[in-house]
């Protein structure tokens, strides 16, 4: 196993729990390392493991069990389609909720932080958007969950703004299963990279207005997202 460089120590962390799932050859049901073993296999802080964990749990991967531990279950394959959907119909009233507010937050947290960004915090964004796309082209879901996630940390950051980084932090732990979900779907994939595109370029052009008027775009399209996928038949089989 590779040993873990620098950011982004999550998703590091998740590529090498994969690759010790292979090379342990792990059957689905065997159990996991404790968050603590996995902290002294890869040098990293408890924090760290429990996010990777919890990442992999949404992605169908991982199953936590109380007071047993954490199991391996499988690999997630093309055939997912008909969880996917049955996750989204089950869970549409509490994501709705969810939206409703962060929708409030975002807009509120990009019009501050077009106003507060400097160079470098938009070259941050670039690069975010830039491993984004890298993800999505391997085909990485994890991946792809992991970046959509730090791409709006990183908005929520720029405003310096200590109470909304931190409310939009709890949003977005409550959206995890959420974004682990949405990128089984290759439509939420591309919609995703053009909409970040058009908000790095109200950074660019240093248009507040403009950047509203696309986050909002940008929640409303996510709405539209699950319930495109939730009014589709389970498949046959």
């Amino acid at each position: 196993m590779k040993p873990i460089e620098r950011i982004p120590i999550v998703e590091q962390v998740m590529n090498n729990l994969t690759e010790y799932i292979k090379e342990q050859n792990l059957a689905s049901d065997n159990k996991m390392p404790t968050e603590k073993e996995v902290c002294e296999m890869f040098g990293v802080g408890r924090s760290t493991v429990r996010e990777a964990y919890r990442m992999m749990q949404a992605l169908g991967i991982l199953e936590v069990r109380r007071g047993k531990g954490v199991y391996f279950i499988g690999f997630p394959d093309e055939n997912r389609q008909n969880d996917v959907i049955s996750w989204f119909k089950q869970n549409a009233k509490t994501l709705s909720d969810y939206m409703e507010v962060r929708s409030a937050i975002e807009t509120m947290a990009i019009r501050l932080a077009i106003e507060r960004a400097s160079d470098k915090d938009i070259a941050a964004l670039e690069k975010i958007q830039a491993s984004f796309i890298q993800d999505a082209s391997a085909g990485k879901q994890a991946g792809m969950a992991f970046y959509d996630q730090e791409f709006h940390h990183k908005i929520a950051a720029i405003t310096k703004n200590g109470l909304l980084i931190k409310i939009e932090k709890t949003i977005s732990e409550c959206l995890i299963d959420y974004r682990a979900q949405t990128f089984t779907i290759r439509g939420n994939i591309k919609r995703a990279i053009v909409s970040h595109q058009k908000l790095i370029d109200t950074f660019l052009s240093r248009d507040p207005a403009a950047g509203i008027r696309l986050m909002t775009e940008h929640m409303e399209n996510s709405l539209i997202d699950m319930e495109r996928i939730m009014k589709q038949p389970h498949p046959a089989g």
